[in-house]
């Protein structure tokens, strides 16, 4: 019986890296035989089999040894997920992606739960970072056209949008980037090709909210690191792509003039029509998901069209979930980016700079998140339900280890 349990809790270890992996990859379409493999069916499925793990350590040990020990999980993410829950009170109708929040937030607690090793911990941070070159050349492989800069074809293959892409490389991308800066050898080589291969694709995706939240991690890492060269070296080379290709200046310029873009000018409509709903629901909103937003703009607008979002995640929690829920998300943030500083203050050399590489990932997740709503999408929330995992992780490890230093 012990045996069991042991192996099973190494088998949920390898499928939770399974699913970090098929995030670098994309989804596997295996319709040969029926289905599909991604990230995120492997993390649901991975759930119940983890359930099924600690019920047996439970049967097996007692109550006392499933696990989450003090300090046990951090108050941020269970204050957001109670709201996010209270906000679909009295009913839970609508609740399709409320279901998709809890799976995320059951992923969290997986990898807070099992990857407390160090080597473990490392094996995920490295599979995050980067696998997602795998992604971009299997885009480009698909779809080599997307190279030429003239046409704009956007890069989104095998992700089921190009602004999904880029949010992934967004925050991806400044972890590869703390590897390359941080580490050595092979390593090093992996992370330079890696982060060579998502920043064109980044590119190509078109996505302006992304390249928004990588320039913004990107600065941010130089000024934290204070090492300017690498940075200089991306811009330059983001600036030379810019000024050969029409269709990326043109996307630029529309970020300086909004209101020529007709995209712009719908999602702002969007985001108004987000904010007046959460102003007349200004505590708990109308309850979270899309579902939910919808009914809450029929009260306001009967022929309203269909809003399938607000695409901005900060007037999408405010509508959904009131101020109760955005301010706790705003907690959460805050304190997620506040515990990456202090974990790099605890250590030195490659440890510390990759500290900051995870820190500037969630400088890009909050900025990307003006022009879109990364909850709603499987792969970003599990790379974004994961990354705070590893962020919580890390912190406990490194008070036990000061406080043991004390001692």
């Amino acid at each position: 019986m012990d045996k069991i349990i042991a192996w099973w809790g190494k088998t949920v270890f390898v499928f939770l890296c399974v699913s970090i992996v098929l995030l670098g990859t994309g989804p596997l379409d295996l319709s040969s035989f029926g289905f599909s493999v991604s990230a995120w069916s492997v993390s649901r499925t991975t759930f119940f089999f983890w359930l099924l793990w600690k019920l047996g350590i439970a049967v097996r040990y007692g109550g006392s040894q499933v696990g989450f020990r003090e300090p046990a999980i951090p108050i941020p993410p269970i204050i957001f997920f109670t709201f996010v829950t209270l906000s679909l009170l009295p009913d839970f109708h609508q609740a399709a992606d409320y279901r998709y929040f809890f799976l995320g937030a059951m992923h969290y607690l997986m990898i807070f739960d099992g990857c407390s090793e160090p080597k473990r911990w490392k094996l995920i941070v490295c599979l995050l970072a980067l696998l997602p070159g795998l992604l971009a050349v299997r885009g480009i492989l698909y779809d080599p056209l997307v190279l030429e800069l003239g046409q704009m074809r956007r890069f989104g293959y095998p992700l089921p949008h190009p602004n999904i892409a880029g949010y992934l490389f967004a925050m991806t991308l400044p972890i590869c980037l703390a590897l390359a800066v941080g580490e050595t050898g092979r390593l090093r080589v992996t992370s330079l090709i890696s982060g060579g291969a998502q920043l064109l694709a980044l590119t190509v995706t078109y996505s302006r909210g992304s390249w928004l939240g990588f320039c913004a991690a990107i600065f941010s890492f130089g000024v934290m690191l204070k090492r300017w060269k690498e940075i200089w070296v991306i811009l330059t080379l983001v600036g030379l792509l810019v000024s050969f290709a029409i269709p990326l200046q043109q996307r630029v310029l529309s970020l300086l003039k909004p209101q020529t873009d007709f995209s712009i000018n719908e999602r702002i409509e969007a985001m108004d029509a987000g904010l007046r709903v959460g102003v007349r629901h200004p505590v708990l909103g109308v309850g979270y998901g899309r579902g939910r937003l919808r009914e809450g703009l029929k009260e306001l607008q009967p022929n309203v069209g269909h809003i399938a979002h607000t695409h901005n995640m900060y007037v999408e929690l405010f509508a959904e979930t009131g101020l109760l829920g955005l301010g706790s998300f705003l907690w959460l943030l805050v304190h997620a980016f506040s515990q990456s500083l202090r974990n790099a203050n605890r250590l030195e050399s490659a440890g510390r700079i990759l500290e900051l590489g995870i820190a500037a990932a969630w400088i890009a997740f909050a900025v990307t998140g003006l022009g879109d709503m990364p909850l709603f999408h499987h792969e970003i929330r599990i790379v974004f339900f994961t990354l705070l995992a590893l962020t919580h992780i890390h912190n406990r490890r490194s008070s036990f280890a000061s406080n043991a230093a004390r001692d």
